[in-house]
C-alpha cells in the first residue's frame, strides 16, 4: 500500500536487518527519524529524497556499549604511548613535551602497555631528571595503573610522614621501600584528584573529537563507561559535557552514561521513598532521552588480568607467588553501597574480571532481586574474564548480562594465557557459551584501552587468535553473523533499547552503515579491512564518503 511522500528512501542496497522475521532485504523508508517500511513494502513509495545504495551493505548502527568516551577524546590530544615499542621512545617523547610546558605544569601521556616494553616500566629515575619541575602522570592502557614521576608523588601526598595505604590503592615499592612510581588501581585516584576536574570546554571537546571517530566507523550508539567520579570519572559535571556537547550539535552518536558509584551522595525525600543513593533530584538509570540517557552505576569490584590485580579464586601463573588480585574496597561495604544504589533505582554495571570477583557479582545481583526486583536496564558484569560453567547458569538465573571485550584477545591474549595458565583460557573472554546459555552478547572495546573499530572486532571475535596466531579459547569462537547481531541487536538488549535501535524494521530509529562490502560473503582474515562508506542518524548523515 503506497503512503504519503516519506523523507528518504534507500535502494538498490543489501539490507542486513538483524531482524528475524525479514533477515534481508533490499530498500528502506524513512520517515520522521524512524524506519517506517522494509524491503517489497516500499513498492510504489515516493519519498523527498533518494539514496542509490549502488550495492553498498547497510547494517543497523554499531553500538559500543562499553567505552571511555571522554577519556579517548583526550587521549587524542596527549602524548600516545601506544605505538611506542622502546623506553627510550617514551623518554623522548616525554622530554619533547617537558620542553615545551611551563615549570610546574602537568605532562599527560596515555596508551602505556608495559608488556610492549618487555614487562618492563618507565624508571622513577629517569623521570625526575626529564622533569624535576614537572608532574608527570602516564597512564596505563589498561587504565588499571599509572606511572609518576617524584614530583607527583610529593604533591599527591605520598611522600608524607603520615600517608597510609589504603584497601585497593597499592602504591608499588622496590626491594628497598622505595616507590618506583607504579600506581595501581584507586592509587592513581590521588594524583589525579591533582589535575582533575577537567573544564567543560574541554570535555566538550573530548567528545567532539572522540565521537567524530565514532561516526567514521559506523558507531551510532555507545555506554560511555563511567562518568562523574572515582578515578574514570572526568569532572563532578561531565554529565552537564554531554549536554553541552548535545546541544552544540557536536555529539555524533547516542550516548548512554554510566554514572560511578562513587558520584552517588545520600539523597533525602519522603520518608517511604526508596531513593536514598544516587543524584540531586533523584536523577537514576533511565533519565534522559533518545540521544543522552542516565545508564547504570558503575562500580569496580577487581582489577585487571595485565596487572594481576583481577580477584581470582586460584592464584595467577605468574608473578609474586599466591597472589590472588584483589577487591576493590572492602567486601561488605562495597556490597552495601550497591545495594543501597540498587534500592534508589539504579541498575548496577559491576567491573568483575576475576572468577572471585565474578561470584561477588552474581551474589549482589541475586540480593538485589530478590530484596528490591527488576529493573527494566538489565545489570551488566563488565569484561567477565574468567566465568566458570556454573556461573554462567548463575548469571542466566539473575538476569544479568556480560560485556566482554573480542579486542582483548588480539591485544592482550598472550599476557593473559601466561597470567592465568591454560586450563583457565576456555574461561576466559567468553562468547559462544554465553548464547548457548542464553545470555545476550552485545559488542565492546573498552576504548582506548583497545582498538573501537567494530570490523576488527566482528573479526576478533570470530577468530579469537592471540598476538602470535594462536587461538584463544577456541570453543568460545563465534560466527560472522552472530559478532555483528552483538554489536548490534544484542548491544540494544544490553542497554534497555531494544525497542529503539539495533534492527532495521518499522517503528525502529533510522541509524545505518552502509559497508563497501557485504560481511558475510567477506573472507573472515579481510573483514578488519571492510571500509565504512557512511552513517546515519535519524536518517541523516554524520559521515558520508560514498
Amino acid at each position: 500500500m503506497a503512503m504519503p511522500p516519506l523523507d528518504l528512501i534507500i535502494r538498490n542496497a543489501t539490507v542486513l536487518t538483524m531482524d528475524d522475521r525479514r533477515p534481508e532485504a533490499g530498500a528502506i523508508g524513512v520517515l520522521n527519524g524512524r524506519v517506517v517500511a522494509v524491503g517489497a513494502d516500499l513498492d510504489g513509495n515516493a519519498a523527498t529524497r533518494h539514496i542509490d545504495g549502488a550495492g553498498l551493505t547497510v547494517l543497523p548502527g554499531f553500538n559500543d556499549v562499553h567505552c571511555h568516551t571522554t577519556w579517548f577524546g583526550l587521549s587524542l590530544t596527549e602524548i600516545d604511548c601506544a605505538p611506542l615499542r622502546r623506553l627510550d621512545d617514551v623518554y623522548a617523547a616525554l622530554s619533547a613535551k617537558i620542553a615545551e610546558t611551563a615549570e610546574g605544569n602537568w605532562v599527560l601521556a596515555s596508551g602505556f602497555n608495559h608488556q610492549s616494553f618487555g614487562g618492563q616500566y618507565p624508571d622513577i629515575a629517569i623521570l625526575d631528571r626529564l622533569a624535576p619541575k614537572h608532574p608527570l602522570f602516564i597512564r596505563h592502557n589498561s587504565g588499571h595503573a599509572g606511572i609518576v614521576n617524584t614530583a607527583a608523588l610529593e604533591l599527591a601526598g605520598f611522600l608524607a610522614s603520615d600517608w597510609v595505604e589504603e584497601d585497593g590503592a597499592l602504591a608499588v615499592r622496590d626491594a628497598g621501600g622505595q616507590f618506583t612510581g607504579l600506581l595501581e588501581e584507586r592509587a592513581q585516584q590521588q594524583v589525579q584528584d591533582l589535575f582533575l576536574p577537567h573544564s567543560q570546554r574541554t570535555i566538550t571537546a573530548a567528545i567532539d573529537l572522540a565521537t567524530s571517530v565514532y561516526a567514521a566507523e559506523g558507531i551510532t550508539s555507545f555506554t560511555e563507561a563511567g562518568i562523574g567520579g572515582g578515578w574514570i570519572g572526568h569532572s563532578p559535571l561531565e554529565l552537564a559535557a554531554y549536554q553541552t556537547a548535545l546541544d552544540s550539535g557536536v555529539l555524533s552518536a547516542r550516548a548512554q552514561l554510566m554514572v560511578a558509584l562513587d558520584a552517588l551522595h545520600p539523597v533525602v525525600g519522603h520518608a517511604d521513598d526508596r531513593i536514598k543513593l544516587g543524584l540531586d533530584l533523584g536523577v537514576r538509570t533511565g533519565f534522559g532521552d533518545d540521544r543522552l540517557r542516565v545508564g547504570p552505576t558503575k562500580v569496580f569490584l577487581d582489577g585487571s588480568l595485565l596487572g594481576l590485580t583481577a580477584a581470582m579464586n586460584d592464584p595467577y601463573c605468574v608473578g609474586a607467588a599466591h597472589n590472588h588480585g584483589y577487591f576493590q574496597g572492602d567486601v561488605g561495604q562495597l556490597t552495601e553501597r550497591i545495594l543501597a544504589a540498587y534500592r534508589s533505582g539504579w541498575s548496577i554495571a559491576a567491573h568483575a574480571i576475576g572468577d572471585s570477583a565474578i561470584d561477588l557479582a552474581i551474589e549482589i545481583f541475586d540480593q538485589a532481586r530478590s530484596l528490591y526486583g527488576d529493573r527494566p536496564v538489565p545489570n551488566r558484569i563488565e569484561h567477565g574474564g574468567v566465568i566458570t560453567d556454573a556461573q554462567l547458569a548463575r548469571i542466566k538465573t539473575v538476569g544479568a548480562i556480560v560485556v566482554p571485550q573480542p579486542g582483548f584477545i588480539p591485544a592482550f591474549g598472550v599476557e593473559m594465557a601466561r597470567a592465568l595458565g591454560a586450563d583457565r583460557v576456555p574461561l576466559s573472554y567468553r562468547a559462544a557459551s554465553l548464547l548457548s546459555a542464553g545470555i545476550p552478547l552485545p559488542g565492546s572495546s573498552d576504548r582506548p584501552v583497545t582498538s573501537g573499530n567494530v570490523l576488527r572486532n566482528v573479526q576478533a571475535f570470530v577468530e579469537r587468535l592471540d598476538a602470535d596466531g594462536e587461538v584463544y579459547g577456541p570453543d568460545e569462537r563465534i560466527s560472522v553473523a552472530e559478532a555483528l547481531r552483538a554489536y548490534t541487536l544484542g548491544s540494544a538488549q544490553t542497554t534497555g533499547a531494544e525497542n529503539i535501535v539495533g534492527s532495521i524494521a518499522p517503528g525502529k530509529l533510522a541509524d545505518f552503515v552502509l559497508l563497501d562490502r557485504n560481511p558475510l560473503t567477506t573472507p573472515v582474515e579481510s573483514l578488519a579491512q571492510i571500509g565504512v562508506a557512511a552513517t546515519m542518524m535519524n536518517g541523516e548523515f554524520t559521515y558520508d564518503q560514498r
